[in-house]
């Protein structure tokens, strides 16, 4: 059975991987070593579909994964074991939460670059932080812990488990009811969940077409 797995990684990573992260993990101009990359790193970029990629170091988007469970198991065994002192095999497993404090962690977290629900946003250059609106619990665990692309990766000394599996269900949440949980808001009035952006450019709407009326009326009055 080990060898059988063993064979099928080193098959697939042959195939979809060699091209662009070198034979062994050493990476190439067209994407980046994997030697010393923890499971959890390359778990979530087959996972989410980000690998194999369409082209190079580009800000790839979740979509389906290219590769089921089993297969997904074979690759990341066999990139660690390219490494001549293997990093970390532990993924994560996401347990109860608490979506208020997964609201308030998601805050000061996550929603200046996702959004406020998780809607998505661009961070600059071609870069996004992607909606978050198809991820699975351990999807968003796994993105939490790995820090994919222009994403800081924080650990345990950063956001606990707990406070990882709170995040992960308040995302749930806002995915199941298209909003925030009862009572929150994300700041300012209330317009429908988009927050401050949102009643920043109404504001500003507004402000630009008072100020063009007060100029037209001084502008024609004898």
């Amino acid at each position: 059975m080990l060898l059988a797995a063993a064979a099928l990684g080193a098959t697939l990573y042959a195939t979809y991987c060699s091209s662009c992260h070198g034979s062994v993990g050493q990476g190439s101009n067209l994407a980046p070593p994997l030697i010393g990359k923890p499971a959890v790193d390359v778990h979530f970029m087959l996972d989410t579909g980000r690998m194999p990629a369409a082209a190079p170091y580009v800000n790839e988007i979740p979509r389906a994964s290219h590769f089921d469970e089993r297969q997904i198991t074979a690759i990341v065994q066999y990139v660690l074991q390219l490494s001549p002192q293997p990093a970390s095999s532990a993924l994560p497993a996401v347990g109860p939460g608490n979506v208020d404090a997964g609201r308030r962690l998601f805050s000061e977290n996550c929603a200046q670059c996702h959004g406020a629900t998780g809607d998505g946003a661009s961070v600059g250059a071609n870069d996004v932080a992607p909606a978050l609106s198809t991820a699975t619990l351990f999807q968003i665990a796994e993105a939490i812990r790995a820090g994919p692309g222009e994403m800081p990766s924080f650990g345990a000394d950063v956001l606990s488990s707990r406070q990882v599996d709170d995040i992960a269900h308040y995302v749930k949440y806002v995915q199941a009811h298209g909003n925030l949980p009862e009572g929150a808001n994300a700041g300012g009035l209330s317009l429908a969940h988009d927050g401050p952006v949102a009643e920043g450019f109404i504001a500003w709407l507004f402000g630009i077409g008072a100020l063009v009326l007060f100029v037209r009326f001084i502008g024609t009055t004898d």
